[in-house]
């Protein structure tokens, strides 16, 4: 298969809508009234997280792309919106609720370092009404693949998960712990290392086969017909009903930020299998393309020509 057939998928994201900002600058001292840096900020940047974050990888490898999600009635919300607008994704399936805040996680970044973080959200489960709409609006969108992109803070459900089944396409998963008795029959789920511990309650670390006994756990408890867990450095492993099927080696040259990665790391995968890729070669591209995102700053995407150029 050619890289040139990312084009031909068309994908479906569903999910948390963050807001990530930035803001950079300089440590020089440790502040008189507490022992703490104080950071003399030079630059603050918005960037797009969450399910909006998976959209634009998803855009930039070409796909046709339909989001879906729900902003707070605020400034942050309408900044978020028209940062989507600006990015070329349409907006139509973005609901603004006024029962919550726009999550906004902010990021104090100095000397290449992140200092802190602050997350201003409410985590609200979204309306059973509302959830039904965006499977409604995803059936009309004629959608070949989607991805759930589940953050925690409320728009993933059982009953959503349900509805996306009834479609009847590929439904990939970005989990979190809370809700992993939702994705019982999805296709994929990406957990990483660390959400892979939480759903399977093995403690990874502790076995020489930890990770395939935390596999076989999840597998059993939700049903997915594969599992990628996704392990930073170390790479990331395939696994179905039968164990491990394949695993492949990280190709990071330089982590700079892994803010984002396993948005990249759905995206790619997701739209290799819905073009026709097999699953091996679609976990072949995706970590090629998780290896390039950890080298840039913020959430950040990769472009059909830098994945060519790393695989």
């Amino acid at each position: 298969m050619k890289i040139e057939n990312l084009k031909n998928a068309k994908v479906a994201v569903v999910g948390d809508l963050i807001c990530d900002k930035y803001v950079i600058g300089k440590v020089e001292r440790i502040s008189p009234e507490a022992p703490v840096p104080v950071v003399r900020v030079e630059k603050e940047t918005y960037f797009l997280g969450g399910a909006s974050n998976v959209a634009l990888n998803l855009k930039s490898l070409g796909c046709d792309v339909h989001l879906f999600g729900v902003v707070g009635n605020d400034s942050c919300g309408r900044r978020l919106v028209s940062m989507i607008k600006k990015s070329g994704l349409n907006t139509d399936g973005v609901m603004v609720l006024s029962d919550r805040p726009t999550t906004l996680k902010t990021r104090v970044i100095a000397q290449s370092q992140q200092i802190v973080r602050f997350d201003r959200e409410k985590i609200l489960q979204v309306d059973k009404k509302y959830a039904l709409q965006i499977a409604s609006k995803v059936k009309e969108a004629g959608v070949n693949a989607v991805i759930v992109s589940d953050y925690g803070k409320g728009v993933v459900s059982e009953y959503l998960i349900k509805a996306l089944l009834d479609l009847n396409v590929f439904v990939a998963v970005d989990p979190k712990i809370n809700n992993a008795e939702a994705y019982r029959g999805v296709d994929i789920i990406t957990p990483n290392l660390k959400e892979a511990r939480d759903i399977s309650g093995v403690e990874i670390e502790a076995f020489v086969n930890g990770i395939e006994l935390a596999a076989k756990k999840i597998i059993k408890r939700t049903q997915c017909r594969y599992l990628l867990i996704t392990q930073g450095e170390k790479g990331m492993s395939l696994f179905d009903k039968n164990g491990l099927i394949m695993y492949q080696a990280s190709q990071a040259r330089d982590v700079y930020d892994v803010t984002g990665a396993g948005d990249t790391v759905i995206a790619v995968l997701t739209a290799a299998i819905s073009s026709g890729f097999d699953i091996k070669d679609a976990v072949k591209l995706s970590n090629a393309a998780a290896g390039i995102v950890v080298g840039k700053m913020g959430t950040a995407t990769v472009s059909l020509g830098e994945l060519e150029g790393n695989i």
